[in-house]
């Protein structure tokens, strides 16, 4: 039986997979080693690796808000990275929420990591 024709390229249709940073001596070799970006809303750590994998660290303390706060930011920090086209494989990526994060909306985030990664030159030119 013949195969029926795609409508998206497999290229297309690829999503990244991001590993997660889960021990704290992770995150304390990238706050020591790699290199730091601000923002109003989040600050940015980036280390390179010598994988081809790019892994994220999400940081939201108590100070941002209540648990259902910090979830929320969490939740849409890790879509935008989903959304997001580009990123350079092998790095560490660790993103700070600050307390200005608390009303946080995705367009805002969006914006604002995709301005911080492009600083840091880990995300390429192509905007999303």
């Amino acid at each position: 039986m013949p195969e029926s024709p795609r409508k998206y390229s497999d290229v297309a249709c690829q999503r990244i997979k991001y590993g997660r940073l889960r021990k704290s001596w992770q995150f304390s070799r990238i706050y020591k080693e790699g290199d730091k970006y601000f923002s109003n809303l989040f600050i940015l750590y980036v280390l390179p690796n010598n994988t081809h994998e790019i892994r994220i660290g999400l940081t939201v303390t108590k100070k941002v808000g209540i648990s259902v706060q910090r979830n929320r930011i969490k939740r849409v920090i890790r879509e935008v990275f989903r959304s997001l086209k580009g990123i350079a494989p092998g790095n560490d990526l660790v993103v700070i929420a600050r307390k200005s994060a608390v009303n946080l909306k995705y367009s805002q985030a969006r914006d604002s990591l995709t301005y911080l990664l492009h600083r840091s030159r880990v995300l390429g030119s192509e905007k999303d």
